[in-house]
């Protein structure tokens, strides 16, 4: 039986593949320098906005108007963590001058949510020890801007302030029930459409096919 002797790799060779293998290396690792890891990346994990502000944290910050100059309505979770309450000021910017703001206690370890159907008057609302309701409703007369754009929302505590440019949103799907009052400013219990909107599809789901 004969051996075969495997041939070795010229010197040549064997440099060419070191280069080859080094330069894939170094193009890995420039992938990995100019393409971060999107899970890296923060984003907002809702429709809205959010922020922070006076140990307050601001989340899913949107306004709900079916059309221009229809009226709006904000909806957000104002999120008091800390173990001291707090009052929130609020006021939407829609080039009609000063915007009138309204004020919110914030109870300590509670949450306030902003647009509930079921919001009522803070002085209607009102315990024994002077709390407020932990829902609140601020409206707007009129949106000047179309739905998928957005309006100015200044946030006020203490000396503290700050605006988020808050998304308009169609009141569709599970913003259906934020539904703006006529005339705007007072909050009720029954809300009456401003004006008829249509939806599309529920995101997700796929429209049923016609058949002949």
């Amino acid at each position: 039986m004969k051996l075969r002797l495997r041939r070795p790799v010229p010197t040549a060779r064997r440099s060419a593949l070191a280069v080859v293998t080094a330069a894939a290396t170094l193009g890995l690792a420039g992938c990995s320098v100019f393409s971060p890891a999107v899970v890296l990346q923060p984003y907002q994990p809702s429709d809205g906005l959010g922020g922070a502000i006076g140990g307050l944290d601001l989340r899913n910050v949107l306004v709900i108007a079916s059309d221009v100059d229809e009226p709006g309505v904000l909806t957000a979770v104002v999120v008091n963590a800390s173990d001291e309450p707090a009052t929130v000021s609020v006021s939407i910017d829609v080039d009609a001058g000063e915007p009138a703001a309204q004020s919110f206690f914030v109870d300590a370890r509670t949450s306030l949510r902003l647009g509930d159907p079921g919001a009522v008057a803070e002085d209607d609302a009102a315990d024994d020890a002077g709390r407020g309701s932990q829902l609140g409703w601020v409206q707007v007369p009129q949106i000047p801007v179309s739905p998928g754009e957005t309006v100015p929302v200044t946030f006020r505590v203490g000396g503290e302030s700050q605006t988020i440019e808050a998304p308009v949103h169609l009141p569709c799907f599970e913003y259906a029930t934020i539904t703006p009052t006529v005339p705007a400013a007072e909050p009720t219990a029954a809300a009456t459409p401003s004006s008829s909107v249509t939806c599309g599809p529920v995101p997700g789901e796929t429209p049923d096919a016609e058949h002949e």
